[in-house]
Formats: C-alpha cells, structure tokens, sequence
C-alpha cells in the first residue's frame, strides 16, 4: 500500500504544481496561483453561497397541483433526472479530486462539492414541499428511459476515472464538461417554461443553473484545457473527446424527445431540442478549445429562456444583508472561458 504524504517538504513549488503528476508539497497558499483562474472561480463560488431555505416554497404543493397532467409529468420526470445529475456529480468530484495533485485546484472542487451536496438538499426541500419526494426519487424503478439516460451519464465518469494516465484524466474532465453544460439544460428550460405557475421549483433551478453554468463549467473547462497544454495528448484521446461529447448530445436529445413524445408541452418541438442542444454542444466545444462540429444555428428560444435566468444582479451593499436574488456578478476573469 502506497503511503499517502500529507507534508512533503521536499515536495516542488506551489507555483510548479501541475494538476496531475508531481509531488506537491502539501500547502495550500491562495495568494500564490499557478493559474489564476482557480482561485477566481473560489472566490465566485464562495461569494455566491446561497441554500435552499432561502427559496420560498411554502406554495408549491398548491402550485403542482394546479397544473396539467403532462405540465406535472415534466416537473416530475425533470427533478428525477436532475436530482440524479447533481448526486453523481458529487460522488465523481470526490474520485477526481482524489487523483489531483495541485493543492489550490482541490481546493476549488472540495467548495464544488458542497455546492453539489447543496444541490442535492434542495431538490429534497422542493419535492418535500410539493408532496411527492418518494415518488419522484423512485421513478428510475419504473420508467426505462430515465434509468437508461442516468445509467449512460454513469458509464461516462466511470470510464477513465482510473488515474491511469493523463490521457484518461483529460477524458474524465471532458465527462464533467459533458455533465454540466449538456445534460443539465433541457431540464432547466422545462421548469422555465412553467415559469410563474411553479415559482419555488424555478427559482431554486435558478440558483443551481447559475452555479452550474457560471463557475462549475468554467472549471472543468479550464482544467480540460490546463490538462492539454501541459501535456503532450494523443490525437486519439481528442477524438475520443469528441466521441464523447456526440454520445452526450445523443443521450439528451433521446431523452428529451421521448419526455416529448410522452407529455407534449408549450410549443417543444424536436426541431427546437435538437437546435438547441446542438449549440450547446457547439459552445462546449469552443471553450474547451476545440473546433465546433453539429449544426449551428442562431440562438433558440430555449436558450434565450436559461440566459435570462442567468443574468445576475450587482450587489450594492454587503453580500450577506442582500437578499438571495441578488447573486453576485463577477468582476474576476475567469481565463478565456
């Protein structure tokens, strides 16, 4: 058994630690980053910690209830496959940060963590409050296509996430690019699209939609890219990224359109899906810095509905005398993401 070294004094400089490979020596110093954006994407995340409790779901019973059968059927099958997203995500953190060696990069993924769990705890508050927490975290048992979607997104981290090489390791990273800015977002545009008639389900997806999409893929978009530039990467394995992001698009868009078929809903139509997965797909690409390759089109609908969730309020006065909605904008840069 290999002898874990928690204080390595002969360990290299905190400006030399690599994120895999190396011997780091064991500290953590925020105020010498070898990479800037890690400790920006700390300090955002830090300043943006909200939690369930602050959202008012004291009506959401009343509210579920008033809705359509399909409108119902969305909401229910939406929170199944999020809930399951943000609980594998969390689990995969902790077997990635494991195999990391730069302490400050673990340092943003442990506070990412949290944010999962908190993601987790809020979906629990939300089903609670609507009656049907049981029922929702059970369906997997009972509708095939979910349990095929989350077992899909399963095989994906379980894939590389053997620290057997860094080739691997850049596929891993791409697992959670997949994750955060794939699977999350046609379900956040369905509780969107509810809108008004369910408010403590879509503000609670707006907070996790702002973390998801303004800190958690920003990070895994620069430790993909970090990854690439300090490492000679096979042709191969930017292939396979590529394979990867393909099965991912197929994954969402056959769930999507089977939640489609099932429960018609609001104008969906799988044209929109597919436009608007595929440019979400597009955009991953590029800020991982590889080249576009589906379809393109102008941005859709759908779209338009998460980015206006996300635009996020200055706040004027102390972060924690301001009320939740007030989400903090950051100033930081966040490398070229």
């Amino acid at each position: 058994m290999d002898v874990k070294h928690y204080y390595n004094p002969q360990g290299e400089e905190i400006l030399d630690e690599k994120i895999f490979g190396g011997s780091p020596s064991g500290f953590v110093d925020f105020n010498r980053s070898k990479y800037k954006w890690d400790s920006n994407i700390y300090d955002l995340m830090n300043a943006n910690t909200w939690f369930p409790s602050e959202v008012n779901t004291s009506t959401e019973k009343k509210n579920f209830d008033q809705l359509t059968d399909n409108e119902q059927a969305i909401y229910k099958m939406t929170f199944a496959q999020l809930s399951f997203n943000d609980s594998a995500q969390e689990e995969y953190l902790s077997d990635f940060r494991r195999l990391a060696n730069n302490r400050l990069v673990k340092s943003v993924l442990s506070l990412q963590i949290m944010q999962e769990v908190n993601h987790s705890k809020s979906y629990a508050v939300l089903l609670d409050a609507c009656g049907n927490s049981d029922e929702v975290f059970n369906l997997y048992k009972h509708d095939q296509m979910l349990n095929q979607k989350n077992q899909k997104i399963a095989e994906q981290f379980a894939r590389y996430i053997d620290g057997g090489s860094i080739d691997k390791m850049l596929l891993s990273a791409m697992a959670s690019v997949n994750l955060e800015g794939i699977y999350f977002l046609l379900g956040f545009s369905y509780i969107y699209l509810l809108g008004d008639k369910v408010p403590g389900a879509r503000d609670m997806i707006k907070f996790i939609a702002r973390d998801e999409l303004n800190t958690h893929l920003p990070l895994f978009a620069n430790i993909f890219k970090t990854i690439q530039k300090e490492n000679k990467i096979q042709t191969s394995t930017i292939d396979a990224a590529y394979t990867m992001i393909e099965d991912a698009v197929n994954i969402e868009l056959e769930y999507g359109k089977y939640l489609l078929e099932q429960y018609p809903i609001m104008g969906v139509t799988p044209e929109l899906m597919e436009d608007t997965v595929y440019n979400y797909a597009n955009d991953r690409l590029k800020k991982i810095g590889l080249k576009a390759i589906f379809k393109e089109s102008s941005a859709t609908y759908l779209q338009k509905l998460v980015t206006k969730h996300l635009e996020m309020n200055e706040v004027k006065s102390n972060f924690f005398e301001s009320n939740v909605s007030n989400y903090a904008k950051s100033s930081i840069d966040l490398n070229d993401f």
